[in-house]
């Protein structure tokens, strides 16, 4: 079993020099196969620690490892599947085309790229919004088409930073209940950074970032 995990990792910043610390010599590890949700108050570094699990920011000290060795790219590229707050999708390409970009960069053919992503949005409700421009799309089904972006190369785990947090209430459920499906569906592991209850509730494993410790 697919194993993200935090080693002994601490984060600081310094702003205005002053030492800000995130996290302290803190260690988890995530499964494959299961859900976990990652709740503190505002500021207190919830989307630090889920930049340092994708990649995108590294650790002051200690190693964020997947399978029990240093993640590296190509772990980023095949092995993680990011979903942030905003789709960050490009608005010159239709929904299939944003999709499949991930292929292109991956190395798949244009016809096999296209196929994964319409089946994608097969799976995520929105079959029939391939051809759409993104700007043609509300915001949930926006979300969505990045949930199938992130989904394309069938990753071991799926981080999502505040996924529901420009949707309104009934929206936002959708998707975090399309999250829960699909990752049981897929047996990949689940993490969301969040402040909303309903994900709280409905996530297998609950951690709370307070005073730089993940309890």
């Amino acid at each position: 079993m697919s194993q993200l995990s935090l080693n002994q990792v601490t984060k600081h910043f310094v702003q205005a020099e002053q030492k800000i610390t995130v996290l302290e010599n803190s260690s988890y590890n995530f499964l494959a196969g299961q859900s976990y949700a990652i709740s503190g108050a505002s500021g207190s570094g919830k989307s630090t620690i889920m930049h340092m699990l994708a990649g995108i920011e590294k650790p002051t000290a200690g190693t964020i490892n997947f399978n029990q060795r240093a993640i590296t790219a190509a772990d980023l590229q095949n092995k993680l599947g990011l979903v942030f707050q905003a789709p960050n999708l490009m608005p010159d390409l239709n929904v299939w085309e944003n999709i499949a970009l991930k292929g292109l960069i991956l190395g798949a053919g244009l016809l096999v790229a296209k196929q994964r992503a319409l089946d994608l949005l097969q799976q995520v409700g929105l079959a029939h919004k391939a051809n759409a421009k993104p700007t043609q799309l509300s915001g949930g089904e926006q979300q969505r088409v990045a949930i199938a972006r992130a989904l394309y190369a069938q990753p071991a785990f799926l981080l999502a930073d505040e996924p529901t947090g420009n949707l309104d209430v009934v929206t936002g459920q959708k998707i975090i209940d399309l999250l829960i499906f699909l990752q049981q569906k897929q047996q990949m592991g689940l993490i969301i950074c969040t402040h909303d209850n309903y994900v709280l509730e409905k996530l297998a494993y609950r951690l709370h970032l307070a005073e730089s410790k993940l309890i």
